[in-house]
């Protein structure tokens, strides 16, 4: 939530200098917590988002209210709204308000009620695959996918507490397949989340084997049905990619390109290949995103390598588990694994040992 009402911040100030008019003038906000019996609660804390670890709760750049339950702030830039989370001293009673314009021109009264606690195991499906050593999960608003809580995976378990709503909850790690599950709290004081099951990506345990076919829906500059296994006895290095980034399209592809110059006078026992993902249906349609990033300084008509467009249904991305574009793969001359990484140096430096 902290980086929405940044990014929302940032947005009213471009709106205001487009304008020729000043930014908005800070906003200083005041009030009490109370509980649902309108007492008093003292060392409250509000915050727009907060972290959870080991069962205790602690505020990211919080609010707090003093001794007698009134507290006050003074944003430096007002966004127009703040959606805070609100717990009492023992982290037993809370709520989430949503500060608006017109609430925080007058004191407010926020009202911390029952919470909810949740608990859920976190295991791994594949023992031959560690846990990350930080598992972090974020907890968001099903409504506007508002992140509020981060908590940390204890004794690969969940505990935390909420107010009553519908969230999700949401985990990605490289290697690992995204978790995305919704749930609602309420009207049970306990709600137990069950078992998160953990799975490794086909990539994270195919280090060393050969992976599924590729799934492509075209294939410009190769045969229809091109494969890994078409360039045996060549290390071959696959960049997945896709043209909404601007990073990849205006930095990894240009730089694979110079890379891929500078090999060629040396070597000749690899190829390279680039995958786009499925969230272009067509070339025409992958040309189309990338011009909205300005000059690429390469022409995706030209390219020294075969491009592969992903499969609308079923495709590689998905079945491999890539995440996090751009991800760069290495085969080697067998056609196997050999490692993933976020550069291009690990095809340099295998050609480098196996010319010697």
């Amino acid at each position: 939530m902290k980086k929405l009402a940044i990014a929302s911040v940032l947005l009213v100030t471009a709106a205001a200098l487009a304008e020729d008019k000043p930014p908005p003038p800070p906003r200083k906000i005041d009030g009490v917590t109370l509980d649902t019996g309108n007492v008093l609660q003292a060392e409250a804390e509000l915050a727009i988002q907060w972290s959870w670890d080991a069962g205790k709760a602690a505020a990211v750049s919080g609010i707090a209210s003093d001794a007698k339950g009134h507290f006050e702030h003074t944003f430096k830039k007002w966004p127009g709204s703040v959606l805070v989370l609100a717990y009492d001293k023992d982290r037993e009673h809370g709520c989430l308000f949503n500060i608006t314009d017109e609430l925080s021109k007058k004191p407010l009264a926020v009202h911390l009620g029952p919470l909810v606690k949740l608990k859920a195991k976190v295991v791994v499906t594949n023992p031959e695959i560690p846990l990350p050593e930080d598992i972090t999960f974020t907890v968001a608003l099903q409504e506007g996918n508002v992140d509020v809580i981060k908590v940390k995976g204890a004794d690969k378990g969940l505990a935390l507490r909420v107010p009553p709503g519908k969230y999700k909850l949401k985990w990605s790690h490289d290697g690992f397949r995204p978790i995305l599950q919704d749930f609602e709290a309420g009207p049970k004081a306990e709600l137990d989340l069950g078992t998160i099951k953990i799975e490794p990506t086909p990539i994270s345990v195919g280090i060393g084997k050969t992976m599924p076919p590729f799934h492509a829906g075209f294939v410009r500059g190769g045969k229809p049905d091109l494969q890994i296994s078409d360039y045996k006895g060549k290390w071959v290095l696959v960049l997945f990619w896709g043209s909404w980034c601007n990073t990849s399209s205006t930095q990894w592809i240009p730089n694979l390109i110079k890379f891929n110059e500078k090999l060629k006078p040396r070597y000749t026992n690899y190829q390279i290949l680039m995958y786009h993902d499925a969230t272009a249906r067509t070339f025409d349609e992958m040309e189309e995103k990338l011009a909205k990033h300005g000059d690429l300084h390469w022409n995706p008509k030209d390219i020294p390598f075969p491009l592969l467009l992903d499969a609308q249904e079923n495709g590689t991305v998905k079945d491999w588990g890539v995440s996090g574009e751009p991800t760069v793969l290495l085969f080697d001359t067998e056609g196997r694994l050999v490692k993933q990484a976020r550069d291009y140096a690990m095809l340099e430096k295998a050609l480098m040992d196996d010319s010697k």
